[in-house]
């Protein structure tokens, strides 16, 4: 699973960002864009899922919870709020929370696994349409999509759930969620999905369980897999070679966190705690006691955290080729301080995919 503030093809909203913070200059307390996560709760049992762990629904806010939160986010300055699960579809109360949001003025964006769409909620969609709407697919096939799922008759629901949406001329973006038991069919739903929107978005980023369950790496493709498809996201080769150069022009120190969470996006799970990003959950900020008046400081202290360790990252020769993220390397790793093996070898495969051109027309396997 990639953070919000870390995938790359949501440049739409990075473009809408910068319309109303220019040159990153914001005045409130919150960053324009962040996401909640409505629940934890969902109808299928994803083989790669990251918060299918005991304990994981404990705690989730009640309607007046939700909508106190809300309200605080709008009045902390949120613009573009994403509204995430588990499944979001799965929380009794979620038209009423959505509509609550909208009437705080949030521009909204929402995750579904489509297979709880019917009707109902595409008729209210209709009448109070998202921005966006970001549909996860697990396979193309029944059999496949159910391996992932665990979960009987959830591919005919999905694919109803889809068709319903675009009849209805909703702003649907389908994903897929590659991993070990689908990336066969990667092609597939690829070609599938430029057929029905022309506008095809993946994510091959597995993390362990936010319990630290490293169970579901198991559904990781291997090294060699993942370079090649980086080379299926559109300008990825420019970018990355853009963003490698970028970086060897500046001095590695010893901070953890240099990307933009907390600072470009937010995340506040089911129990109304606010986190800088979804993957770092170890220093968040309660909102159902707290204003947002001390989030400031609570966010210059966790961004101020140094390395713990001498670890070979801060000296590392490939580090303009990485993606490291401290927050999955404490997941994995139980230390935000170090580096994370599978991503080192992705790294080293980048480079060498990446300096021999002609590698890139390599099939899948």
């Amino acid at each position: 699973m990639a953070c919000s503030d870390c995938i790359s093809n949501a440049k739409d909203l990075n473009a809408l960002i910068e319309m109303v913070q220019p040159g990153g200059e914001n005045p409130n307390l919150l960053p324009y864009s962040g996401s909640i996560e409505l629940t934890l709760r969902c109808n299928v049992r994803c083989r790669h899922c990251y918060i299918l762990y005991p304990g994981a629904t404990d705690g989730e806010m009640d309607t007046q919870q939700a909508k106190a939160v809300l309200q605080t986010l709008a009045d902390g300055g949120c613009i573009f709020l994403l509204m995430t699960g588990g499944e979001i579809l799965a929380r009794p109360d979620f038209k009423e929370l959505y509509l609550h949001a909208k009437q705080l003025g949030m521009l909204l964006s929402v995750y579904t696994n489509a297979t709880l769409v019917n009707e109902d909620i595409v008729a209210f969609w209709k009448d109070n349409p998202p921005r966006r709407i970001e549909v996860t697919i697990y396979g193309h096939t029944e059999e496949t999509y159910e391996k992932v799922t665990n979960t009987r008759g959830s591919f005919k629901r999905f694919r109803r759930g889809v068709e319903l949406m675009l009849e209805a001329g909703l702003p649907v973006h389908l994903k897929m969620m590659v991993m070990k038991s689908n990336v066969h069919e990667f092609a597939q739903v690829r070609d599938w999905v430029h057929n029905l929107t022309g506008d095809f978005l993946f994510d091959k980023d597995i993390t362990p369980m936010l319990d630290g369950s490293t169970e579901v790496l198991k559904e990781r493709i291997s090294p060699e897999q993942y370079v090649l498809l980086d080379q299926e996201a559109p300008d990825f080769s420019q970018e990355y070679r853009a963003k490698a150069d970028a970086v060897a022009l500046t001095t590695q120190g010893d901070e953890l966190f240099t990307c933009g969470a907390g600072i470009r996006t937010f995340h506040v799970d089911p129990t109304g705690t606010l986190h800088s990003c979804m993957l770092w959950r170890e220093t968040g900020y309660d909102l159902l006691n707290h204003d947002l008046s001390g989030w400031s400081e609570h966010l210059q202290s966790a961004q101020r955290s140094r390395t713990t360790t001498a670890i070979g990252c801060n000296s590392c020769s490939s580090r303009d080729h990485c993606g490291r993220c401290s927050a999955a390397a404490s997941l994995e790793m139980g230390d935000a301080s170090s580096s994370i093996p599978y991503h080192c070898e992705i790294t080293q495969e980048r480079k060498r995919v990446f300096g021999e051109p002609n590698r890139l027309t390599l099939e899948i396997v």
